[in-house]
């Protein structure tokens, strides 16, 4: 607007002008835009084959570092030999890095896509606590699985089953590296000779190698396909696992505690009130688990976010919340029931007796780690929690740190467990690691100022506006617009040069007809 070629009338019709458009934008942008822009952020984040969702959740875009610790058994021969209690001591880290792509995608009319996961790991050496070559003394699991099968039978097939254990590479423990404990896998001879059994009461053996994670690495069919809804049609189902192999409930455990739900950990439902826990499945425990809202906050990378952990309810059985008690297998109910601080994984786990909880049983009752020395449980150390930004749906955190056991009890006729003690053995403790980076924090940063953005634009313009309603009202009162006083000049001037004519009376012009 130039003032020097406007007239006052002009200038009035801009100033007032300009002035009432930015204070009702600014008005509506205060009013308006904060619920505008959450609605099309909540558009635009169901996951779709062209959505910015999608480029984040076919392939994680941060790293995910998995911490490994492995048990060794330091007095494995005295145990076996004296009876003595058991010594465990926790070693590693062995961290691996951990790549995830979802794989033979399959959109489906219903709003759910199937996926199969594929999870590659690669060795960290520089994150790492130990090397690949440790040595790790361990049970020898296939003995002992084979031998907890056995219990039950009568003398006679015990005896036969304790001579070809003790033929065939029987043990109560080994000794192996690291790298074979978990991924690299070491020949057993015990396994070789059950896969030349052609006896129906033996479970099919698929390998004469043994490891823990074994055929798992880069493999996309291990964990099997997995259902999500997309939250196309309902964002408040986004993320929320429908099938897991094609079955909505795992039948490992009865009622809701075998019913699937919740999330995979890649994708949660946004916009969810802050105080609501949750619920995570993960195909190596069996189950899903429930994390607490704490009430705590913390701030990672300029972004708040809630933290959720486990609580003493997470591995109950039904002893502190009754609603708890489907975790105790079936077969154990209603008098056997393990106690409270671990999930017995029996049932999927083809009966053998091996247990999942937090790692050094920590919330579990004293009856687990009183059976060894070793355990010694710290929260800051063995914590499993998810710090959540609750807006989006987003875990800026994330520490998922659980442990696997195996129950060893005696046996009068079984060679390998003759005089021990009952206990709780550790075989592994795996922490999955992830942190949000700069570049994924930053683009959360500016979605989620956006509605801040926007309210805060508008009073930048409402503040406008309003300055120049009150600066053209100030310049209208004190006659000051550029110009004014040359044109108050012009109109007096024409005023005095107007002609003055008197009025003459009406009885005057009377006289003169």
């Amino acid at each position: 607007m130039c003032c020097s070629c406007c007239g006052v009338t002009q200038q009035k019709v801009w100033v007032f002008g300009l002035g009432t458009f930015f204070a009702v934008s600014g008005l509506l942008a205060i009013i308006c835009w904060p619920g505008f822009i959450d609605s099309e952020i909540m558009k635009a984040l169901p996951l779709t084959p062209t959505s910015k969702t999608f480029e984040k959740w076919e392939e994680l875009p941060i790293p995910v570092y998995v911490y490994m610790y492995l048990w060794n058994w330091t007095n494995a021969a005295d145990v076996q030999a004296n009876g003595v209690k058991p010594t465990f001591a926790q070693l590693g880290p062995y961290v691996y890095r951990e790549e995830r792509k979802k794989m033979d995608l399959e959109w489906h009319d219903n709003g759910t896509v199937t996926f199969n996961p594929r999870r590659t790991w690669f060795w960290e050496e520089e994150l790492s606590g130990g090397k690949q070559t440790d040595l790790i003394t361990a049970p020898h699991l296939p003995s002992l699985a084979a031998s907890n099968q056995m219990r039950n039978s009568n003398v006679f097939l015990k005896f036969m089953f304790n001579e070809a254990l003790n033929a065939n590479g029987g043990h109560l423990f080994v000794t192996h590296t690291a790298a074979e404990w978990l991924f690299e896998s070491f020949y057993d001879e015990f396994l070789h000779y059950a896969m030349s059994l052609n006896n129906p009461l033996v479970p099919k053996i698929e390998s004469d190698h043994f490891a823990w994670f074994l055929n798992r690495n880069g493999s996309k069919d291990f964990e099997g396909p997995f259902t999500v809804h997309t939250g196309v049609g309902d964002i408040k189902e986004m993320g929320e696992i429908k099938y897991w192999k094609g079955q909505n409930h795992t039948g490992w455990y009865d009622g809701e505690c075998g019913r699937l739900n919740g999330s995979t950990t890649d994708l949660f439902v946004p916009d969810e009130p802050k105080e609501k826990a949750l619920t995570i499945f993960i195909p190596d425990t069996c189950r899903i688990i429930n994390l607490e809202f704490t009430g705590q906050s913390e701030t990672i990378q300029g972004i708040t976010g809630w933290k959720y952990e486990i609580t003493p309810n997470t591995f109950d059985n039904g002893q502190i919340n009754g609603n708890a008690k489907c975790w105790c297998p079936l077969e154990r109910q209603p008098d056997n029931c393990p106690a409270t601080g671990a999930t017995d994984l029996g049932p999927c786990a083809d009966g053998v007796p091996m247990y999942l909880s937090a790692d050094h049983f920590m919330y579990a009752d004293d009856s687990y780690g009183s059976t060894i020395n070793g355990y010694n449980p710290n929260y800051d150390q063995n914590n499993f929690y998810i710090i959540m930004e609750r807006k989006m749906g987003v875990p800026l955190k994330v520490n998922a740190n659980v442990m696997i056991t195996l129950y060893i009890e005696p046996d009068n006729v079984i060679d390998i467990l003759k005089g021990l003690p009952s206990f709780y053995a550790p075989l592994f403790t795996t922490a999955s690691r992830a942190e949000i980076d700069e570049t994924l924090a930053s683009e959360l940063r500016l979605v989620l100022n956006l509605p801040a953005i926007g309210r805060y634009t508008g009073v930048g313009f409402l503040c406008l506006g309003c300055i120049l309603i009150a600066v053209g009202t100030l310049l209208t009162i004190k006659r000051k617009w550029y110009g004014q006083a040359e044109s108050d000049k012009l109109a007096l001037k024409d005023n005095e040069e107007t002609p003055y004519e008197p009025e003459v009376p009406a009885n005057v012009v009377e006289r003169n007809f």
